[in-house]
């Protein structure tokens, strides 16, 4: 339920937010940004294992192209970083998730070089487990993610922000969702 709700809400500020504010925006066209910060696999069922490292460090990389001042499209690759397990039963070994994705962003710029943006999209995942599991998993999943950016001049700029990537891994590899919390530096070609 509380991902229904993060999902309407980055949703409508994605969609919402394309024609709002148009005087303050930045110019349309091309961007890039790298991310880096820490990651959280959640909903992991951990009952047979005596040990598992839920967060660690993730980055990734965007490409998008601003459609109008208020909206983009916004390709992704995302490491989600190395999560270690441990279990008596089934010896130890890593989770590895990673995602490519695509989003609709809506960004509603405020007052003093500051942005919010919401996204949505579409994350397809690989997760690989090694170790005593040894297994693998690839899916389709929902994204959805929401920020603040801030423009030190016309094509440079930092942004916080959060995705949650809703559907990673499986059984066999572990199965529950990621969210990453990243700070990151972009440019507008």
């Amino acid at each position: 339920m509380i991902m229904l709700k993060r999902l309407i809400m980055a949703a409508s500020l994605a969609l919402g937010a394309s024609g709002a504010y148009a005087q303050h925006a930045q110019e349309t066209g091309w961007y890039g940004v790298l991310d880096v910060g820490g990651s959280h696999l959640s909903g992991i069922n951990t009952d047979s294992l005596d040990s598992f490292d839920k967060s660690d460090t993730a980055f990734d990389v965007n490409l998008g192209y601003r459609l109008n001042r208020n909206f983009a499209l916004e390709g992704a690759y995302t490491d989600l970083g190395k999560f270690h397990f441990s279990s008596a039963a089934a010896g130890d070994g890593d989770v590895k998730p990673k995602a490519v994705s695509l989003s609709a962003v809506g960004i509603l710029p405020l007052q003093q070089n500051f942005s919010l943006y919401g996204k949505a999209g579409i994350a397809h995942t690989e997760t690989r487990s090694g170790g005593a599991l040894d297994a693998s998993d690839s899916k389709d999943g929902l994204l959805a993610g929401a920020g603040v950016m801030y423009d030190f001049n016309r094509n440079v700029y930092a942004k916080a922000g959060w995705d949650h990537f809703d559907d990673v891994g499986n059984d066999a590899t572990g199965k529950g969702h990621a969210d990453l919390y990243s700070l990151g530096v972009g440019y507008r070609f």
